[in-house]
């Protein structure tokens, strides 16, 4: 965008080129640095193309070697704008006060974007942020990073890597957490896998580590099932660490209890929809409707919330937020227990699918009515992913000596 705006300023005229050898134009531009934009062939003896200002200018001198001439056909740019507008004082006023204005909203920032890892508290986080200097509406020119970042992972021990990314007026701040998840693990720490669930183990593929268990082996949570510390394997082997990874499948069981009531409100959407807008300068919001914005009964609720900007590093403070309700009827239904119980088993079972990392073998239900509401008891057999890494100290293994002491 800056470097439209500055083509912009500069001026630029499209010009037509007509003569009988407009290759020679082409290369008397090309030895003169006089750069061309949009050069179109319009027929054998015409050309269109686009030349800043400042080479128009320097073109004039050269054409007497072209056997060529040029007309104008188009004039666009701060000059030719700016010579027009010296009869209207008003709207020159107008323009360069608007543009006052947009260079002193471009020195503040006011968009500010947080991502943090689970376990930072995202609440702290923010009034960290904002008495090191950054919040929405600060001057860009006050802010100090290095002072924000220290700060942080000063007073928030769960804070790890902070990365500050800084786009025109936007700012978008990431914190990682300060303990890495097993999928963050150094690929060269000495690691192990551990059972994240009791199960009886069906089969085992590794690519590092000592397998420590074999199909048929029940384990319970926490169990060892992969070492870093690996054995002598040859006769001249020593024992060694390594990173431990790979899938270890086992048949797990999981249970469920659920209590749903008999009666519900089943919502049917209806074809009544209501659009609202609400503009949103710095932190006040100002409705572009009349009345509450809550409706009368229960509705869905879409809110789409854009945020203005010039180009993609001015962002302004104003917001267009559209608010969408559409109608819902609500219809009074009473159920039974075997029809709540297939509904909360259905849905169960599919959560579990979309989660879990291996099938479900099978499943069973049972509903009972007490006191009128229902009791769901969910058993699910399945075979699934149950090893995870972490950090393994255990021992290395002792070589084994021979008879005369020798390893």
């Amino acid at each position: 965008m800056l470097g439209r705006f500055l083509e912009w300023a500069a001026g630029k005229v499209k010009i037509q080129v007509q003569g009988a050898s407009t290759e020679r134009f082409l290369n008397v531009c090309l030895r003169s640095e006089i750069q061309l934009w949009d050069v179109k062939r319009v027929d054998a003896r015409t050309l269109t193309a686009v030349v800043s200002l400042g080479d128009f200018y320097r073109l004039r001198g050269a054409m007497g070697r072209t056997g060529c001439r040029v007309h104008v056909l188009v004039k666009k740019g701060l000059p030719f704008w700016g010579k027009r507008l010296r009869k209207r004082p008003v709207l020159l006023g107008g323009f360069v006060g608007l543009a006052g204005v947009l260079v002193l909203l471009g020195q503040f920032l006011w968009v500010l974007e947080i991502t943090a890892a689970p376990g930072v508290p995202v609440g702290k986080l923010r009034r960290i942020l904002r008495e090191s200097g950054i919040y929405e509406g600060a001057y860009l020119g006050q802010i100090e990073t290095d002072t924000a970042r220290r700060a942080v992972q000063t007073e928030i021990p769960e804070a790890g890597v902070i990365t500050i990314t800084h786009i025109g007026n936007a700012m978008r701040i990431e914190v990682e957490a300060s303990t890495p998840t097993p999928d963050q693990l150094d690929r060269a720490a000495p690691t192990g896998l551990v059972a994240v669930r009791s199960g009886v183990i069906s089969s085992a593929t590794i690519t590092g580590g000592d397998l420590l268990v074999k199909p048929g082996d029940a384990v319970e949570k926490g169990t060892l099932l992969v070492s870093s510390a690996v054995p002598n394997t040859t006769e001249w082997g020593v024992p060694h660490r390594t990173h431990g990874m790979g899938r270890v499948m086992a048949y797990t069981s999981r249970t469920a209890d659920f209590i749903c009531p008999l009666d519900w409100v089943k919502q049917t959407p209806t074809e009544k929809v209501h659009t609202k807008y609400a503009l949103i300068l710095g932190n006040h919001r100002i409705n572009l409707y009349l009345g509450s914005g809550i409706l009368a009964g229960s509705c869905d609720r879409i809110i789409e919330k854009t945020r203005l900007s010039i180009g993609s590093r001015l962002m302004l403070p104003v917001s267009l937020v559209r608010q969408t309700d559409r109608e819902q009827d609500a219809t009074p239904i009473t159920g039974d227990a075997q029809t709540v119980g297939e509904a909360v088993a259905a849905r169960f079972l599919e959560d579990l699918e979309q989660t879990i990392d291996g099938r479900i073998l099978e499943s069973s239900w049972q509903a009972q009515e007490q006191n009128g509401a229902v009791r769901v008891h969910i058993t699910v057999s399945c075979e699934e992913q149950i090893a995870a890494e972490m950090i393994d100290r255990t021992p290395l293994p002792e070589k084994p000596q021979t008879e005369d002491g020798q390893p």
